[in-house]
């Protein structure tokens, strides 16, 4: 998909989407490719890259202080904690089917195939 397209099915500017895409190569999450024919693309099924993984990524970009002493670092710290084992098992197919619980898959029963 071109990040054109993705502006405008999120209503986010295309120079914003577009670095933000960029950064999410620079992560491994997607791919690029130049041209009329270009785009982005996942690097894996939806259902195999958790938001957890994403969030990890762009909060690796920000190193809090060394010393720990800021405030407003440890209350996000403390505040997202709970929310970032959520997002730990939440896909991005999970998103995009509009769930805020991960999907489980139902075990099979024994003989059913």
């Amino acid at each position: 998909m071109q990040s054109q397209q993705i502006a405008e099915r999120i209503g986010v500017s295309t120079a914003e989407t577009a670095k933000v895409l960029q950064l999410l190569v620079w992560g491994g999450f997607v791919t690029s490719r130049r041209g009329s024919k270009g785009g982005f693309q996942l690097v894996s099924s939806a259902d195999r890259i958790t938001t957890g993984q994403v969030m990890e990524f762009f909060f690796s970009k920000h190193i809090a202080d060394s010393d720990g002493d800021c405030p407003v670092i440890r209350a996000l710290q403390k505040s997202i904690a709970p929310g970032q084992e959520a997002f730990g098992s939440l896909t991005l197919a999970d998103v995009a089917a509009g769930r805020t619980q991960p999907h489980r898959k139902r075990p099979r029963k024994a003989g059913v195939k």
